[in-house]
């Protein structure tokens, strides 16, 4: 028997990880659009301003030429704004000159990013620029300084950061949590199933009653039990019903073989008669056997639609009434039918050994000059096969063990027969999804089998 499974080894400790990884993972991704969205945004905000600057000296430029552009820059550095981030600025000449600005030429490492310049001076310091060529005039460089920019990008870093971890740490706490709490659920039932297992057949699943996916399936898995117990009861049932209906007949069989052989000395002539006797005794085992082998093999086969193929009721009808008509006659009883033709779904061979079972019972059970109706009919969607005899029907109460195996009532023991009939009419019927019932006729029983009819 295995042991219970801890959460860390299974199915669920995985899912809980999956979860709390994917949660990660989409906070990394979240992380991600933010960092991208704020770093566009303040991106372009630096290339609004610097574009602004520009237009302003480009203006400059047109009012005083280059000795009011070199003024405005020294007044610039002579008194910068606190409300204004450090920028540099670089004016060249059209002949290449410098004019005025912050470098006394080009950084070395100019170089484009987009529609931008980024470069670093010789201290290390990062700058977003752009450049500007003004017609007939001075080629204007303005750059911007990115430490506001990576501060805020870095501060946005850190102040994420910790937010993320919490929320991982919580969908891991969370995961774990729930995958305990689903692991005890999906415990209950395998703990039900090793007490079973054990020998415990009474042992059910708790939480049955409850509105939930588990409670679902702790029913169906109860329904399940309670269907193998019923089963079992079934089976131990029909072991001692074996051995009752076949004790007796092995009983008579040994007697006359004893017989046989005790007599064969002296009364040759006795000896084939009481093999005859035990070869009869036999045959009548074989075929109790035989019936009940049957009757399995159709209730094993119920709800299997594999073998079915459509079938005309009354083509079976016309077979059966062909078979039983000349016993019919020799009993003085009227064997009629007034069918139509319906096709369901069935094996003909079955059907056929249904429909004989019913029609020997009626024949058996009716008194000379009765007589025996097997109707079939329509009724919506449904094909009805019945048959009436006329004799004492059933007694009352009879109709809940009737099917049953090796049942037989009282009123019908001096009939020959060990009440397997009816037995292999229910599992024939339900091999073939059929809803089977036994009304009273006054005089007389009615059994009616109602099927599903099949698209023509």
């Amino acid at each position: 028997m295995r042991p219970p499974r801890r959460l860390a080894h299974s199915a669920l400790g995985r899912y809980a990880a999956l979860v709390a990884a994917i949660f990660l993972a989409a906070f990394a991704v979240v992380f991600a659009l933010v960092a991208t969205t704020v770093s566009a945004y303040t991106e372009r905000r630096i290339v609004e301003t610097i574009r602004t600057d520009l237009a302003g000296l480009e203006e400059v430029w047109r009012v005083g030429a280059l000795p009011g552009l070199e003024r405005v820059l020294a007044d610039r550095r002579a008194a910068p704004s606190a409300s204004t981030p450090p920028r540099i600025h670089l004016v060249i000449a059209a002949d290449g000159e410098r004019v005025a600005g912050d470098f006394v030429a080009w950084p070395n490492d100019l170089a484009p990013r987009g529609e931008t310049l980024a470069f670093t001076d010789a201290g290390g310091r990062a700058w977003t620029g752009l450049l500007r060529v003004v017609p007939d005039g001075p080629t204007l460089l303005v750059a911007h300084d990115r430490s506001e920019h990576e501060a805020l990008m870095a501060g946005l870093a850190r102040e994420l950061a910790l937010p993320a971890l919490l929320a991982a740490l919580a969908a891991l706490i969370a995961g774990i949590v729930v995958g305990r709490w689903l692991l005890a659920r999906i415990e209950r039932v395998n703990a039900t199933a090793r007490a079973v297992e054990a020998g415990d057949l009474a042992a059910r699943a708790p939480g049955a009653t409850r509105d939930d996916e588990f409670g679902e399936l702790a029913a169906n898995f109860n329904a399940a039990l309670d269907r193998i117990a019923v089963l079992m009861r079934s089976v131990h049932h029909l072991s001692e019903q074996i051995a009752h209906e076949t004790r007796t007949p092995l009983a008579r069989l040994r007697a006359r073989l004893e017989r046989a052989r005790r007599e064969i000395a002296t009364d040759p002539a006795v000896a084939p008669r009481a093999f005859d006797e035990a070869i009869e005794e036999s045959a009548k085992l074989i075929a109790v056997f035989a019936a009940l082998l049957d009757i399995a093999r159709a209730e094993a086969a119920a709800g299997d639609a594999r073998g079915l193929a459509p079938v005309d009721l009354a083509e079976i009808v016309a077979d059966v009434i062909d078979l039983y008509e000349a016993v019919a006659e020799d009993r003085g009883l009227v064997l009629a039918a007034e069918t139509r033709p319906v096709v369901v779904l069935g094996e003909r061979m079955l059907l056929t050994r249904l429909l004989a079972n019913l029609v020997d019972n009626a024949l058996k059970f009716s008194p000379r000059g009765g007589r025996v109706d097997v109707t079939v009919a329509v009724e919506g969607d449904e094909a009805i096969l019945a048959v009436r005899d006329r004799g004492p029907g059933l007694p009352d109460g009879f109709e809940v063990v009737a099917f049953d195996r090796f049942t037989r009532a009282e009123a019908t023991a001096t009939v020959p027969g060990h009440g397997l009939g009816l037995g292999l009419v229910r599992a024939i019927a339900l091999r073939h999804g059929m809803r089977l019932g036994l009304d009273r006729a006054d005089p007389g029983l009615r059994v009616t089998l109602r099927a599903r009819r099949a698209v023509e």
